[in-house]
């Protein structure tokens, strides 16, 4: 039977090692650094259409085909959950954005990898974009920005506002990282944690899980973003969905309270483990030191 000692110093070991264990783990499983090259086939295996939808940022300047684009856009926005790997290929019109809407998983691990190519008979040789991952209202904040482009002048007036209020007038993109801005080429990954808000749970929004790949050709309000290089491009768009082992959520409240708890408990149980120790009874007898007397 374990001794009380023995039982203190395994609490004590665990507490100070559980949150380094953990914080490894963690840092591991949500990276968002990008993977190694999509190894996807051009040539899809499934109905990709069930899943993804394609988009244009100015459907809606023309009244008519507004009308029958929304119409087919809000029938296929909320399909199936994307679960399997797949290929695209969309154009980007100068001075334009295209993007793809899915519904990505939690407890799913995704690889895009896009590449920019100029247009058959295009006259230009540079093919470079902006690629932005942004959820459902970001890309209806980004639509907004674009109809408006030229009434505006957007740059000066998100440049005049705190860096803390800008996400409340102007789009971002999804946990404000997802910005490949100039490129020829990228590549990133993304693991969706939840199943969105509470609010959404409550009130059945379906489009919580919604996420915008947009290519962009034109110049948005971003500081950093590449202009338009005068002419259509064509862009590849692998995408590579894994399953990935996921941290259950209440791993992050431990995670939060280990530290400081660990803190107060371990003086605690090392002051009464000293103190116990004190009162052990000793089997040999201790000795008598003699005085000295002193001699007169």
């Amino acid at each position: 039977m374990r001794t009380r000692k023995e039982i203190f110093a395994i609490i004590s070991n665990l507490l100070i090692i559980l949150p380094i264990v953990m914080i490894s783990a963690n840092l591991s499983i949500k990276s968002v650094d990008a993977a190694n090259n999509c190894e996807v086939s051009t040539d899809n295996s499934w109905d990709v259409e069930s899943a993804v939808t394609l988009h244009n940022v100015d459907s809606g300047r023309d009244w008519m085909p507004s009308i029958f684009d929304n119409a087919y856009a809000d029938s296929r926005q909320y399909g199936i959950d994307l679960k399997e790997d797949f290929s695209y290929e969309v154009v980007i019109e100068d001075g334009g954005a295209t993007a793809i809407s899915m519904k990505l998983v939690p407890g799913y691990r995704y690889n895009f990898c896009i590449t920019f190519s100029p247009t058959i008979g295009s006259n230009s040789t540079i093919a470079k974009g902006d690629v932005y991952l942004m959820t459902k209202s970001n890309w209806d904040s980004y639509k907004t920005e674009y109809e408006n482009r030229e009434w505006d002048d957007m740059k000066e007036i998100i440049d005049r506002l705190p860096v803390e209020w800008r996400d409340m007038v102007t789009w971002i993109p999804f946990r404000d990282v997802h910005a490949y801005e100039g490129k020829k080429y990228t590549q990133f990954s993304v693991g969706i944690d939840s199943t969105g808000s509470s609010w959404a749970s409550i009130f059945g929004d379906d489009s919580a899980n919604e996420y915008y790949l947009v290519l962009d050709a034109w110049d948005n309000s971003r500081p950093n973003d590449f202009s338009p290089i005068g002419d259509d491009m064509n862009a590849e768009i692998l995408v590579e969905a894994e399953e990935r082992i996921a941290i259950p959520a209440f791993t992050a409240y431990i995670l939060i309270g280990a530290l400081p708890i660990s803190c107060i408990v371990i003086p605690i149980l090392l002051h009464i483990a000293y103190k116990n120790g004190a009162k052990e009874e000793r089997d040999s007898i201790p000795e008598k030191i003699p005085f000295l007397e002193e001699v007169v």
